[in-house]
C-alpha cells in the first residue's frame, strides 16, 4: 500500500495566489476610486454632467467593493484550511469600500 496521502484538488478561490492577486487588484481599484473622488465632491455636483459623474463613481466603488469582498472571502476560505493570519488588508479595503459607497449614496461628499 502507498502511504502517500493525496490532497483533493482545491478550487481556484482556495489558492493563496488568488487571494493575493484579488487583494492587489482591489488595492489598485481603491486608489483609483480615491483619485476619482472629486467627481462627486462639491465641484463635481455643480457640473452640468453631475449625474454621469455620480454613475461613473458608483460603478468604480461597486467594482472596488466586489474585488475586495471576493479577496476577503478567498483569504478567509484559505485561512480555514491552513490557519493563516487574518486578512486585515482585504478586510480594510472591504470596510473602506462600504464606507465610500454609503457616503456616496447619502451624498456626504457633496457637502
Amino acid at each position: 500500500m502507498d502511504n502517500c496521502e493525496t490532497k483533493p484538488e482545491l478550487g481556484l478561490l482556495y489558492k493563496p495566489g488568488t487571494g493575493n492577486c484579488l487583494t492587489l487588484l482591489a488595492a489598485i481599484s481603491f486608489q483609483f476610486m480615491i483619485i476619482m473622488l472629486p467627481l462627486v465632491g462639491p465641484s463635481g455636483v455643480q457640473a452640468p454632467h453631475a449625474r454621469e459623474n455620480f454613475i461613473t463613481y458608483l460603478g468604480v466603488v461597486l467594482l472596488t467593493l466586489a474585488l475586495s469582498s471576493l479577496a476577503f472571502y478567498s483569504k478567509m476560505k484559505r485561512r480555514r484550511l491552513d490557519a493563516s493570519s487574518f486578512p486585515y488588508i482585504s478586510g480594510g479595503l472591504t470596510a473602506g469600500s462600504l464606507f465610500f459607497l454609503t457616503a456616496a449614496v447619502l451624498g456626504l461628499f457633496s457637502i
